[in-house]
């Protein structure tokens, strides 16, 4: 009798090593970023004297190689480190997930644990002790540490002052070691967030990382064809397709790699041996409808409310929206949600980021002596009921979604 999972075989797949497409992939080389490895090099060089590096903030929208440059700028760090007897360590912490005081102190501790140490529980200790057993923890094991804080203006936006605080007094804290710090942020203006003297502690270097573009993303996806994929499988030709399809939209390497990834299943799906442009095209939809349900389901309530808010304006007919006219309908989808509205400048942030998600077209129109204002249009692709997707995950939209609206009979 056959089994259910001989179809399924993957004898002939056209991967040959899937890991190479994982987004948490570290490649060996890292092309196309050579003036921002430069630049980082030659400050964290200090770090091999045992010399404090001057803080550096990399700045850059997703999928432009931030995270990948610091991990491996990083690791060749360690490793020159360890050739010359020099001690330096790296720490990277994701602050999207590890996001307060307590369990950012706590990961750098739980790095540098050594047998004998006391367990430090993931809650329970006063903060302040947690940050006097990491400060103990890098002045035993000396050397300079470097602190990579991924997602850094997740810290900015939670109000974490006194974390910044922490992080950038701990040279005047500690005795026996030194450290830095390497903020990454798709946030240009993050900083400003910042108050103004932990700002000046910080008094950080800014790196910025640019777009791929398709001459470079083509260049990405060839080198990680080559080791993942059968050979014969793909051509240089249909690669650059989807370079350049990826370098119109967002110039995202990791995006671009993802959509290779899927187009391959494609092919594989469809019993065929070779990658061809129909399989990419195919696998664009796909791609960019989970993409955009996913940032829907994970958007905060108050973005959700302004997503809302624009998808209620459009629905009555208005396709160009002003900055006003989506607080208007803002401020009543937060009367119907029982929630109070954020100030109309957080608005206007939130729009921007809906620009950098590519959930919405915002384009920034003078009105002369009366000041300037924005045009947003949403980028929801048609077939993606946004509503509906965001209200499965939070209540608060349903109420917001279902309500009536003065601005509706306006219309």
């Amino acid at each position: 009798m056959a089994n259910i999972f001989d179809s399924a075989s993957r004898k002939n797949s056209v991967f040959v090593d899937r890991r190479v497409f994982d987004p948490h992939h570290s490649p060996p080389t890292l092309n196309h970023r050579d003036t921002q490895i430069r630049a980082m090099v030659m400050n964290l060089a200090d770090a091999l004297e045992g010399h404090i590096p001057g803080n550096m903030i990399l700045f850059g929208p997703s999928g432009v190689g931030k995270t990948a440059a610091s991990r491996f700028v990083g690791q060749q760090l360690e490793e020159r480190a360890q050739v010359i007897g020099s001690s330096v360590y790296t720490h990277e912490i994701n602050c999207q997930h590890v996001n307060t005081r307590y369990r950012v102190l706590h990961r750098i501790a739980e790095g540098l644990q050594q047998t004998g140490d006391q367990v430090i529980p993931f809650t329970g200790w006063p903060a302040d002790r947690v940050l006097s057993e990491t400060i103990r923890r890098m002045d035993r094991q000396g050397g300079v540490h470097i602190l990579i804080l991924d997602e850094m203006d997740q810290l900015a936006s939670r109000s974490e002052d006194q974390l910044l605080y922490d992080l950038t007094s701990l040279n005047v804290l500690l005795r026996e070691s030194r450290a830095s710090i390497i903020g990454i942020s798709n946030d240009l203006g993050f900083t400003e967030k910042i108050p103004g003297p932990i700002r000046s502690r910080l008094s950080a270097e800014d790196i910025v990382f640019t777009p791929y573009d398709s001459d470079q993303l083509s260049d990405i996806l060839v080198e990680r064809a080559k080791i993942g994929l059968r050979k014969g499988a793909w051509d240089e030709g249909t690669l650059r397709f989807c370079a350049d399809l990826s370098a119109k939209e967002h110039g995202d390497a990791r995006r671009a790699i993802d959509l290779l990834r899927v187009s391959t299943i494609r092919a594989e799906s469809n019993n065929s041996d070779t990658i061809e442009i129909e399989h990419i095209q195919s696998a664009h939809k796909q791609v960019e409808h989970e993409r955009v349900i996913a940032l829907l389901h994970g958007l905060p309530l108050h973005q959700k409310l302004t997503m809302t808010s624009i998808i209620i304006n459009e629905r009555n007919g208005i396709i160009t929206q002003t900055t006003g006219t989506i607080w208007e309908t803002y401020t009543q989808a937060c009367g119907l949600a029982g929630m109070k509205p954020l100030t109309s400048r957080s608005l206007s942030s939130i729009i921007n980021g809906f620009h950098s998600a590519s959930l919405a077209h915002v384009k920034n129109v003078s009105l002369g002596r009366r000041g300037r204002t924005k045009h947003v249009s949403s980028l929801i692709p048609r077939g993606i009921d946004a509503i509906r997707i965001m209200s499965e995950v939070d209540e608060t939209v349903k109420l917001a979604a279902n309500g009536s609206y003065k601005l509706q009979r306006r219309l």
